[in-house]
């Protein structure tokens, strides 16, 4: 199994990380945890929004008068600061794209001036690469963070796993530095705090493996 974060800004807006305009240029977060297509151009995502309490209450009043005509979105307040929107969308550019290439939207994740990061998991090389070339030849100009095979390694979670790939293909682990947790922390989909946590249980489990520990 192949697993690519790649990033793109976006061509057709209506996409469902972007089911209402701003989210992120104001503050939240939003990203998508699961997507599955419908239709040639339709599908929905269970997306998630995140941000300070009384921001996320001021930006997600009065939803529906805000929302475009390609989507419907029912939203559900799972505590505060933290909500979970179905969003179905029906003028998906791509929602039929990944899947036609065997491959998975992993998540998807809104970030500022209209980019969106996404991780893709496909079966092989050859399906993500065709999925790159698919995605480009639609005028998206795609950005390539990280792409490697997706091994089981004991004692790591999933997502020990891709912040530690993430991290090394960015160049965290080179001397001198080429990125920082700043840098990479909308890679992987958290904090900078949080990242820093995940790194370090994890480097602590690889080095107690390797210490026989």
């Amino acid at each position: 199994m192949r697993r690519v974060i790649l990033s793109y800004k976006m061509v057709n807006k209506n996409i469902c990380t972007n089911f209402l305009p701003g989210l992120v240029d104001n503050g939240l977060t939003v990203e998508a945890m699961r997507c599955a297509p419908t239709g040639p151009r339709s599908g929905y995502s269970l997306v998630r929004i995140q941000g300070p309490p009384e921001q996320c209450e001021r930006e997600l009043s009065d939803l529906d008068s805000k929302l475009g005509k390609w989507c419907t979105v029912q939203l559900t307040k799972h505590a505060p600061g933290d909500y979970l929107a179905m969003v179905s969308n029906n003028d998906c550019a791509i929602c039929r794209m990944i899947p036609s290439t065997g491959c998975f939207v992993e998540s998807a994740r809104a970030e500022p001036n209209g980019v969106v990061s996404w991780t893709i998991l496909g079966p092989d090389a050859d399906s993500v690469t065709k999925l790159i070339a698919d995605l480009r030849s639609t005028g998206r100009n795609v950005v390539v963070h990280s792409c490697r095979d997706q091994r089981s390694s004991t004692g790591l979670t999933a997502h020990q796993v891709k912040a530690l790939e993430i991290a090394f293909d960015q160049g965290y682990y080179d001397i001198p530095q080429r990125t920082t947790l700043e840098q990479l922390a909308p890679l992987v989909g958290c904090s900078k705090s949080s990242l820093n946590v995940v790194l370090r249980r994890a480097e602590r489990k690889l080095l107690a493996e390797f210490l026989g520990r």
